[in-house]
């Protein structure tokens, strides 16, 4: 154990004292001498690494194996041979949203709009309606797009109500692509770009000023770095009303509301470590089924139903009954609370 090297003065105030004084009589500082030696640093590290290390591996098999144990060790004092539940929180959501985060490619949005425009075998309706525009407008867009490339931009397709039996014709529409060299292009004015939205399925009316929607087309990976990266804190702030639904639950059990936030952490850590070493398995072997995303949640539901049941102790039907429930309900707000954050991104891009 490292021994507290007294000085017979206070490095705060500079007050005089005896060296035995454990404070400052005049400011309350501790009475320590602050510098450490590099072999006293080691030592210190060395100590705190193999503490760690025990109370990990001490950790583990009941996180794992017992669902709910844990939580019940804790909550009933028996603490310290345990990894605090907010290190193990941010032990496991550190390993899931790295994982997460190579998953995601920059280009996912971009992925999805060209895949959809092959799906329909036309392109996407997020264009630009060209019979609406002037005919020097539509012949600025031609030469832009021609300028950057892009062969036959103006593609002429036949809309779903004309296939209904509309008799305007078909219309012509700009694809992802070129709507995004549209968004980047200094030469399009807002005004002109905002058309280009008319009828798109990424259009939000007034919700989002055209100057953000425009942003979020030219800007598109930025925009899901963006929310990858806002993801963990939106998860950790929503741990406290996920602890708030299982206090309303078991409102009439003898258990604070911290006793449910410690076990919505040790919930949360294990959902984490769970998809995040699926996710790794899909990275790593190139797996591209839905299957195993499927299992996980599996696995993860089975886990948070054994643990409610154990650290609550109510019957079978009881506990389904509250599971099925809060899942409901914290799914719902997960979406609401996705739905937040995405927009938050969007605003602060």
């Amino acid at each position: 154990m490292k021994k507290n090297r007294k000085l017979d003065h206070c490095l705060n105030c500079g007050e005089q004292f005896h060296q035995k004084e454990n404070f400052c009589p005049i400011c309350g500082q501790e009475n320590k001498d602050q510098r450490v030696s590099i072999g006293l640093f080691l030592r210190d590290f060395i100590s705190n690494f193999i503490n760690f290390d025990t109370t990990f591996f001490r950790t583990i098999p009941p996180f794992l194996f017992k669902p709910g144990v844990l939580t019940n060790e804790f909550n009933e004092g028996r603490r310290k041979k345990y990894i605090k539940p907010i290190k193990l929180y941010l032990l496991f959501s550190l390993f899931y949203f790295f994982i997460f985060g190579l998953m995601i490619p920059k280009n996912a949005l971009d992925n999805f709009f060209n895949t959809l425009e092959s799906l329909q075998g036309q392109e996407a309706p997020a264009g630009l309606n060209l019979e609406e525009l002037e005919p020097h407008e539509e012949s600025k867009l031609d030469s832009i797009l021609q300028n950057k490339a892009l062969p036959f931009p103006l593609k002429s397709t036949t809309s779903l109500e004309a296939s209904e039996g509309q008799k305007d014709g078909p219309q012509k529409k700009i694809s992802w692509k070129a709507l995004k060299v549209l968004a980047m292009d200094p030469d399009i004015s807002d005004s002109l770009f905002a058309q280009s939205l008319h009828e798109g399925f990424i259009n939000v009316g007034d919700m989002i000023s055209i100057k953000k929607q425009r942003s979020f087309v030219a800007n598109s990976s930025l925009f899901i770095s963006g929310v990858a990266r806002n993801l963990p804190l939106m998860m950790f702030f929503l741990l406290p009303f996920f602890a708030f639904l299982l206090y309303l639950l078991y409102i009439r059990s003898d258990k604070y509301y911290v006793e449910h936030l410690i076990h919505g952490l040790h919930l949360h850590s294990f959902a984490y470590f769970i998809y995040g070493l699926a996710i790794l398995f899909l990275v790593g072997t190139g797996n591209t089924s839905i299957q195993i995303v499927l299992w996980a949640f599996i696995l993860v539901s089975i886990y948070a139903y054994f643990s409610i049941k154990k650290v609550y102790g109510q019957g079978w039907f009881t506990t389904l009954f509250k599971f099925l429930f809060l899942g409901v309900v914290y799914i719902t707000l997960l979406s609401v609370g996705l739905l937040v954050e995405t927009y938050v991104t969007l605003m602060l891009m």
